[in-house]
């Protein structure tokens, strides 16, 4: 498990995931770069973004301001320039029709609960942008990457909350009875590329393969 943690160890700037994030990441920078060539200044909500995701990836343009979307504040040590954290809920986007220039976001869409919510996430983003890059891991990767253990995301909700009732499993804290166990193990509900694209139908849906094995899916339309 040690070994697994420090792979994806998203703080620690030359890890695996994040040599991983920055190759998938050019190809997106060369979107939002023709962006730039129509506008002098563009912004971008990112939502479920942190400012360590853009430092790692080697993000900088002065004529950009990324928008940060969360739940609850993320504490900064000091104001970055660039980078404006809002506090608001994906389900219920606290903007205007057409606000953004571009919707990024990483890895937050499997994280909302349910396909019902998951459908009105990508409703919601169309509708304050229609372009937009919205990245989600691949259900068939070996390594489920919120567990951090093998093909944990084919274990029934039912028999993954016993699991989840005794151990902290990594982003599934342990909760103390059956039925937040529950709840919690239903939180994060991961996608094939169908069922991806059923809900993004007007993007292209790049796929990010590891081993030959498709690891991540990304919407992306412009």
């Amino acid at each position: 498990m040690n070994l697994f943690k420090i792979w994806v160890n998203h703080n620690k700037k030359d890890s695996f995931v994040n040599q991983l994030r920055r190759k998938r990441f050019a190809t997106q920078q060369q979107v939002i770069e023709s962006l730039l060539q129509k506008k002098d200044h563009i912004k971008i909500l990112d939502i479920g973004g942190e400012i360590g995701f853009w430092k790692h990836v080697g993000w900088e343009n002065k004529n950009c301001t990324i928008y940060l979307l969360n739940l609850a504040s993320v504490p900064q040590p000091e104001p970055t320039p660039g980078f404006i954290q809002i506090t608001g809920n994906a389900l219920s986007l606290p903007f205007n029709e057409g606000e953004f220039d571009l919707i990024f976001s990483n890895s937050v869409i499997e994280h909302v609960g349910s396909y019902e919510n998951q459908m009105l996430f990508a409703k919601e983003a169309m509708r304050v942008c229609d372009k937009y890059i919205i990245q989600t891991p691949s259900l068939w990767f070996p390594l489920e990457p919120h567990s951090l253990i093998p093909f944990f995301q084919f274990i029934p909700h039912a028999f993954r909350a016993i699991f989840i009732m005794y151990f902290n499993i990594n982003y599934f804290p342990k909760q103390n009875n059956y039925k937040d166990a529950l709840t919690t193990s239903r939180s994060t509900i991961m996608f094939t590329k169908k069922r991806f694209k059923s809900i993004f139908p007007e993007a292209t849906i790049q796929v990010e393969k590891l081993f030959g094995i498709p690891k991540s899916y990304t919407a992306i339309k412009i």
